[in-house]
């Protein structure tokens, strides 16, 4: 039986075209993008959300970062008039000022702050997850040739802690927007709770201790190397375990723990795990220091349409 704890819902026909049609209003005649104006941006969308959501669904945005839950999918939110998918990474951006409102706007709710980093995507906030001719072969959120097997993001890096730059840290909170799929490419996530059901006590030991060493993925862009030594896989926490790995840069630093990365590699192949496939107009948002998460290879459709999903980092 799957672990994976998930709050789903769906905005009414009805909600969906007043709020596009609200936050279309504010928007217009301005030049709005996320990373200058991020607050306004935010603000403009809570503002229609808090309005027009039902009181269910706005409480639940508001205590899901304190209930202990995996996952939240917020289904059938506005869209807008999109661009060719961005093959090369980058969009501009003030194009997008309906749906980054929505975004931001669901991150207010939540009371998540969202946050770039300056190794990764040029600094910019939102990252689009897309097929990029110049990542084939990758494992990487650009890639699509290639099995991105189940990981975290940026486990080379120390957990955070509320109150502290998250920028330093493991993303918390990992959170998307999609704009298209047509491929029908699932977005899987697995608990770690079911991933250590697969484990026996001795190796569940083993990958708690500290004889591990993570570098970072394909998709950063430091300009040093960046590599964690002396880790855990697994950090014991008052919300149970925390998780950080990554199948191409993470390495045990002696005999026993590389086996027991093989044995962790084969229980994660075995686990119960949930495969969304997102739809335009959804939202999804998971603690990326509980679950894991990976995409299967797949072929691009025709590539100003090829699937597109919109990331930002998030902290509480």
């Amino acid at each position: 039986m799957r672990r994976l704890s998930l709050v789903t819902y769906r905005v009414d026909d009805g909600v969906r075209d007043i709020l596009e049609k609200t936050i279309t209003d504010r928007i217009e005649g301005t030049d709005l993008e996320p990373d200058t104006h991020t607050a306004i941006l935010a603000g403009i969308g809570a503002h229609a959300l808090r309005t027009h959501l039902p009181g269910e669904l706005l409480g639940a945005l508001a205590v899901f970062p304190h209930t202990g839950h995996h996952a939240l999918l917020v289904d059938n939110l506005p869209q807008q008039e999109f661009p060719a998918t961005p093959v090369d990474g980058f969009v501009d951006e003030t194009r997008l000022a309906v749906v980054n409102a929505v975004h931001l706007g669901v991150l207010q709710l939540l009371g998540l702050m969202p946050y770039a980093v300056d190794y990764e995507n040029d600094g910019l906030l939102m990252r689009n997850v897309a097929p990029n001719p110049s990542a084939a072969g990758t494992t990487s959120s650009w890639g699509a040739d290639t099995e991105f097997f189940w990981h975290t993001d940026n486990p080379h890096l120390r957990f955070g802690e509320p109150g502290t730059d998250p920028r330093v840290s493991v993303p918390r909170y990992l959170t998307f927007y999609a704009v298209r799929n047509d491929e029908r490419v699932a977005t899987e996530l697995m608990a770690v709770e079911d991933a250590l059901d697969q484990l026996d006590e001795s190796d569940r030991r083993l990958l708690s201790s500290d004889v591990f060493e993570v570098g970072a993925p394909a998709s950063t862009d430091p300009t040093e190397p960046l590599l964690l030594t002396g880790v855990p896989v697994l950090e014991g926490h008052r919300v149970g375990y925390r998780v950080r790995f990554d199948l191409g840069t993470t390495r045990g630093t002696t005999p026993g723990s590389e086996e027991g990365l093989e044995r962790w590699k084969a229980a994660l192949g075995r686990a119960a795990a949930w495969e969304p496939v997102l739809e335009p107009g959804q939202v999804l948002v998971f603690d990326n220091y509980r679950c894991l998460h990976r995409r299967t290879a797949f072929t691009p459709t025709d590539p100003t349409r090829s699937r597109w999903l919109r990331r930002c980092y998030a902290s509480a």
